[in-house]
């Protein structure tokens, strides 16, 4: 039994979509594809400023049209997809380009294409000897038969689209993509809401495989941080500062809000400066026995187990449930135990990416991490 994975439409994510369904799985999110935008658009800066210096009309006017590879919505360019791409050493070539014309490998052969227009991103791929529509716009996948696949691409030139090639990272050969889900199992790798069996499709049977345990993994995602059940936004602070700095920043904020004001320490009693210290404590203490004492893996028919994805800083993608009540501090105990890496563990969230450390001392639930995406890293 033949599984195809198909990502829906979230947001202006489909550069994201376009990428998870080539792959089929859920594999990159908009905080990793963000970060590589971030990284591109630095580049870029610093290619100007050599050349031209950060004085010249040039530079200025490159930093005033903000990022050139992603949008707060999250349209991503084609250098962010293919960066993305050579992390699986892949890479996407226009399909009118002179390699591919001029290539030996028919087109029937080749195992994937990405396609763009006016923003929008979309993928047609081989699964199982069948081509595949995996349009994030659409209800379900379609198939394209081999005899009209060319007609198809050409129909798409001729509409305006651009068509990208899926080939090896040195550009000349077919990409090799990850084999399609054949156990139900494999099922793990994605939105249970996404999968449905090859089988059903080609009956034109409408039922997809949907374990409702699984629907709230990475749903609602927005690059500002918000999501579809949560009004929050990461940090504010861009991760500036100590934990205990970030500690001292929330208490004060949480004084704040008891008292009617938020004030600096310099202008506290003794008295209060006293109490926000033993609170401090307490707190510091409290995140510690968290991050130390993990715990096992709430069931998953825990009514308050909630699943988040996170991003090893080994790069390994791992879905994980904790309680909804438990301190985001267990979070950080987790991926500590999980990686094994040393320094000071760093987890982002939202876009731009922000540190999430300020949140430490909340559950799960108050910070609203519930299906969200983490990218961890050393610092």
């Amino acid at each position: 039994m033949v599984w195809i994975y198909h990502e829906r439409q979230q947001s202006a994510l489909c550069g994201q979509h376009s990428l998870n369904n080539l792959l089929q799985r859920s594999q990159f999110d908009p905080v990793f594809l963000s970060e590589i935008a971030f990284a591109l658009d630095q580049r870029e800066m610093k290619v100007i400023e050599e050349a031209s210096g950060k004085d010249s009309n040039d530079y200025r006017k490159r930093k005033a049209e903000g990022s050139g590879n992603v949008d707060a919505s999250g349209n991503f360019s084609i250098e962010v997809l293919r960066s993305a791409l050579q992390t699986h050493s892949l890479t996407l070539v226009s399909y009118m380009s002179e390699a591919v014309k001029t290539s030996s490998i028919d087109l029937t052969s080749r195992t994937g294409f990405i396609l763009n227009r006016d923003h929008h991103w979309f993928t047609i791929r081989q699964i199982n000897n069948n081509f595949w529509n995996l349009n994030s716009m659409l209800e379900k996948p379609e198939t394209i038969s081999h005899f009209k696949l060319a007609a198809e691409v050409e129909a798409y030139i001729n509409a305006g689209y651009s068509v990208f090639c899926c080939l090896d990272s040195e550009g000349a050969h077919n990409g090799t993509l990850p084999d399609p889900a054949v156990e139900e199992w494999e099922c793990e790798r994605g939105v249970a809401s996404y999968w449905w069996k090859e089988e059903d499709l080609l009956k034109g049977k409408s039922n997809n495989y949907e374990n409702h345990a699984w629907r709230n993994v990475g749903s609602g995602m927005r690059l500002d941080g918000k999501t579809t059940t949560s009004s929050r936004s990461a940090s504010g602070d861009g991760g500036q500062g100590t934990e205990d700095e970030q500690l001292q920043k929330a208490l004060l904020a949480s004084m704040g809000e008891q008292g009617g004001s938020m004030r600096s320490v310099e202008e506290m009693s003794e008295e209060e400066q006293m109490r926000l210290a033993i609170e401090q404590s307490m707190r510091s203490e409290e995140v510690s026995k968290e991050e130390e004492d993990v715990g096992d893996e709430p069931a998953e028919s825990d009514p308050s187990a909630v699943k988040l994805q996170i991003r090893l800083p080994n790069g390994k993608r791992v879905i994980r449930r904790f309680l909804e009540t438990s301190l985001v501090a267990k979070i950080y105990g987790y991926v500590k135990n999980e990686d094994g890496g040393s320094g000071t563990l760093e987890l982002r969230a939202g876009f731009p990416p922000k540190s999430i450390a300020a949140m430490k001392t909340q559950t799960i639930g108050e910070a609203g991490l519930k299906g969200e995406s983490l990218n961890g890293r050393w610092t």
